[in-house]
């Protein structure tokens, strides 16, 4: 658990606005956090934004399992004249954490609340610039890699966000689209049991991508767990699909017996 902190310590210059952010909301929590823990963890719910005042921390993405480690995204270190935003996606767009960010070596944040946010949209343009400055790069930072699934898939597929719950296809259906997982999890239940995986875990994201090729069926059930953001393309585009991903279709004759 990370300890609290006072930030007079830090002799932040009045340009940085944090100094009048403190006076206006004195309940913001000063924390300051240690090697390897956590400001946000991936897929977690909640609003908190953090403004990071001196240190580094790591922002990554996907399974924190053996044999499979996590995409970093970026390590930032950070210097008390220009503090840097993390977590200001879930507050302006979904409450669910897309990344998860920790500590590398020993980080000073505050915690701001929706609360806090307000006061500064009202009083504080300096740091609401830094916001939008931060929100702005990572919506350019989403659109690229939209883009560039889209140039690699070249089939323009359907986009869908799905909820927790929802059932992409059930065993025994026939496989009749290709569901790639771009992010979120999703549970596969069939005779060998139910295990979860992420988009990370599935190769190029896809599920059941032999029987789609094939034309066969589903043997496992596939339920979105939380949320998840889904590309899904039709039987009809079978061809594109294999001109798109030759190597994987290879691999799957490869398999085949001869």
């Amino acid at each position: 658990m990370p300890d609290s902190y006072d930030i007079r310590h830090l002799d932040l210059p009045e340009s940085t606005e944090i100094p009048a952010l403190m006076r206006l909301c004195p309940d913001i929590e000063a924390r300051v956090y240690r090697e390897g823990e956590y400001l946000m963890r991936e897929g977690e719910e909640s609003q908190e934004i953090f403004v990071i005042l001196d240190g580094a921390y790591v922002v990554a993405r996907g399974p924190e399992i053996a044999k499979a480690a996590p995409t970093i995204l970026a390590t930032v270190t950070v210097d008390p004249s220009q503090p840097s935003i993390v977590g200001e996606m879930a507050y302006f767009g979904s409450s669910r954490r897309s990344a998860t960010v920790h500590s590398c070596g020993r980080t000073l944040a505050l915690c701001l609340r929706p609360e806090h946010i307000d006061a500064i949209v009202e009083n504080l343009p300096g740091l609401l610039k830094l916001i939008f400055r931060h929100l702005s790069q990572r919506l350019i930072e989403t659109n690229a890699t939209v883009q560039e699934l889209q140039s690699r898939f070249a089939l323009a597929p359907e986009r869908r966000m799905l909820q927790g719950g929802e059932i992409l296809f059930s065993a025994g259906d026939t496989a009749g689209r290709l569901f790639q997982v771009v992010m979120g999890e999703v549970r596969l239940e069939g005779p060998g049991g139910s295990r979860h995986v992420k988009a990370d875990e599935l190769p190029q994201g896809f599920l059941d991508f032999g029987p789609f090729l094939a034309g066969g069926r589903h043997a496992v059930t596939a339920t979105v767990e939380g949320a998840a953001f889904v590309l899904v393309v039709d039987a009809a585009n079978r061809e594109a699909v294999v001109r798109s991903y030759p190597q994987m279709a290879l691999g799957l004759l490869r398999g085949l017996p001869q």
